[in-house]
């Protein structure tokens, strides 16, 4: 299809998800994700279902080029695209993240096992991670207890992870690991002998990403598998790829706040009666509700707006490279864009969550309704990295021209 990128039906819909003729409609898709997404979420339902659906549309392998059996879109269409994804089901698009995350590391590296693995995206393979450890290592150090250690012709993998957000849906997990005094990046099938993933994670929010523990005992590991290795007295080149993952939490923020909209304007809609001391007998017509639904839609496109302009500084960053290395003083451009974006929209989304039970009466705070998990999954997203450690970098940046930190959360 030659189309755009919908943005739902919604009346919130607004220029800024406009996207180039390369980009698949995907509204019967996010309808088909959509639905039922209510009662998952109150039952604590994993979607199995739904993660298939995506990995067997377009929308999977959106960024690879034509010629690769993707769209050739940039990041903003793909952002727009995660956007209303993540309207339908932000559990959906959390998934997701480490998939298109690993999709632009594939994309970057160009190396043989990189394109190997750009085949099996095009399959339609779904791809998640086994990063983060539980310890008292200092987070966003790349110093992992997780070993990889070469046995005759191949290597054995050993090591438990944390957070490991979307591998009990995935075909493929990625895995940082230490191999001597090199640093190893690796891609792995989830159903090899010795991986054991357990859905553990108890969260209040995003509660089925799938985010708990993945167990690797004696895992083989061959040549093919390995997708970065670099010795720790070498430093990771400046990328895009800390801020590309930062930034998608921030998609789902604005597809989250797209479906509070809809609720808000759902909940006055449907109320039958008015206080006795409003504006207007009738809800619709309330001055107050207007305001509080006018509000809300505002928040919700300043939140897409915001979103969507920093992608944009990814994809100058992305387009800058020359043999896998971007043009530093982009991906240091697009860092800043993504954390800018977050200072602001982590307290934007939650006060939008919030504000939406004045849409409504007490009937609002009913279970059936299941509007808290608007709060409890923004919330839960904002925790993913703290906003005052973003200020303060940022902050930094400006006063002293100082580079952002070079970890995975930048």
């Amino acid at each position: 299809m030659t189309s755009t990128v919908s943005a739902s039906a919604d009346s919130t819909s607004t220029d800024t998800t406009s996207t180039s003729s390369l980009t698949a409609d995907f509204d019967e898709l996010f309808a088909r994700v959509a639905d039922g997404v209510v009662r998952r979420e109150l039952d604590n339902v994993n979607p199995f279902d739904q993660v298939k659906l995506v990995a067997e549309s377009p929308l999977s392998k959106l960024r690879l080029p034509v010629e690769r059996g993707g769209s050739g879109a940039s990041v903003r269409e793909l952002f727009a695209a995660v956007i209303g994804l993540a309207a339908a089901d932000p559990t959906v698009a959390h998934i997701y993240r480490t998939h298109f995350w690993l999709t632009e590391e594939f994309l970057n590296l160009r190396t043989d096992n990189a394109d190997r693995f750009l085949d099996l995206v095009a399959a339609g393979k779904v791809f998640a991670n086994a990063t983060s450890e539980r310890g008292t290592k200092a987070a966003g150090d790349y110093e992992f207890s997780t070993t990889l250690t070469p046995v005759d012709d191949h290597f054995v993998l050993n090591g438990e992870k944390f957070y490991s957000t979307g591998t009990l849906f995935a075909d493929y997990v990625s895995v940082w690991s230490v191999q001597g005094t090199t640093l190893t990046s690796l891609v792995v099938p989830t159903d090899r002998a010795g991986i054991e993933i357990v859905d553990d994670w108890d969260g209040f929010g995003q509660r089925r990403t799938g985010s708990g523990t993945t167990r690797l005992r004696d895992v083989e590991v061959h040549r093919e598998d390995l997708l970065r290795e670099v010795p720790f007295d070498e430093p990771l080149p400046q990328s895009t790829q800390g801020a590309f993952v930062q930034l998608y939490l921030h998609a789902i923020i604005a597809g989250i706040l797209r479906a509070v909209v809809a609720d808000a304007k759902a909940l006055v809609a449907g109320r039958s009666r008015n206080f006795s001391h409003a504006s207007s007998p009738e809800p619709t017509r309330d001055p107050s509700l207007q305001q509080v639904v006018g509000e809300l839609a505002s928040l919700a496109f300043v939140t897409e707006s915001t979103v969507l302009i920093a992608a944009e500084a990814l994809d100058a960053a992305t387009a800058s490279a020359v043999d896998g290395i971007q043009n530093p003083a982009l991906a240091q451009q697009a860092s800043l864009a993504a954390s800018k974006a977050k200072v602001v929209l982590d307290e934007i989304g939650t006060r939008a969550a919030t504000l939406l039970f004045e849409a409504g009466g007490a009937s609002a705070a009913g279970r059936d309704k299941d509007l808290d998990r608007h709060w409890r999954n923004i919330r839960t997203i904002t925790l993913h990295n703290p906003a005052r450690l973003k200020a303060q970098a940022v902050g930094a940046n400006v006063l002293l021209d100082q580079d952002l930190p070079a970890n995975g959360y930048f």
